[in-house]
């Protein structure tokens, strides 16, 4: 019996010892991510919605209703501390998709509307090993998101001559603090290269807030440790 447990204990040690060698050291490490966001704005810049919350009687080219809905590719680069196998530092910046509608205000005045969002965030991160290589992580911390709705009236030469904010009309806040959370996988190619793959969730709170925000993506990462 007392034979077993050595063997289970120099077993767990040595399976330990592996996991290590092959985890990422304690250091600084950066990392970029691609992948598809859904900002869920749609619904608060519909065509119908910019008429009623506006001065505007906006319509598209076609007379259809729309939206500045900017879903679509976007990007992350982080810059993060690992201070040990399961614990990290990051902060960010997320580039999220731009939209833009052209059509006319009234019968023949051309009016071009713009949705442009990006955000910075600082998250904790902790880390479980799976095996030697493989890693299951979690994110929790803040988004700084910035949501810019401009709308523009154009000249004879197709210029936009004068431009309008539109955040307040339409009930949007410019600048919002929320909560991001996320969950990921990592495979460690050499202990100083991985890849991952992730979903982030960002979740604003109360009024005048900005749609959600959840980012799909895939990413390179660097430790220098």
């Amino acid at each position: 019996m007392f034979k077993k447990v050595i063997g289970t204990t120099v077993l767990g040690i040595s399976a330990l010892g592996v996991m290590a060698a092959n985890a990422a050291a304690p250091g600084v490490y950066v990392t970029g991510q691609l992948g598809y966001a859904n900002t869920h704005m749609d619904a608060k810049t519909n065509t119908d919605y910019i008429n009623r919350n506006t001065p505007l009687n906006f319509h598209t080219h076609n007379g259809s209703d729309s939206n500045l809905d900017n879903d679509g590719l976007a990007g992350r680069i982080a810059l993060g501390y690992q201070f040990n196998p399961n614990f990290a530092l990051e902060a960010g910046y997320l580039r999220l998709g731009k939209a833009k509608l052209d059509g006319f205000d009234g019968e023949e005045v051309p009016v071009t509307l713009k949705l442009q969002q990006n955000l910075v965030d600082l998250v904790a991160k902790g880390i479980v090993p799976i095996g030697d290589k493989f890693n299951l992580y979690g994110k929790a911390g803040l988004a700084y998101i910035n949501t810019d709705i401009q709308g523009g009236i154009k000249d004879d030469n197709g210029n936009t001559s004068i431009s309008f904010d539109l955040n307040k009309s339409l009930n949007i806040n410019r600048h919002e603090l929320a909560p991001e959370v996320a969950l990921g996988v990592s495979y460690d190619i050499t202990p100083n290269v991985s890849i991952d793959t992730s979903w982030t969730h960002i979740q604003p709170i109360g009024k005048n807030r900005p749609g959600n925000i959840d980012f799909i993506a895939v990413g390179l990462g660097y430790n220098f440790g």
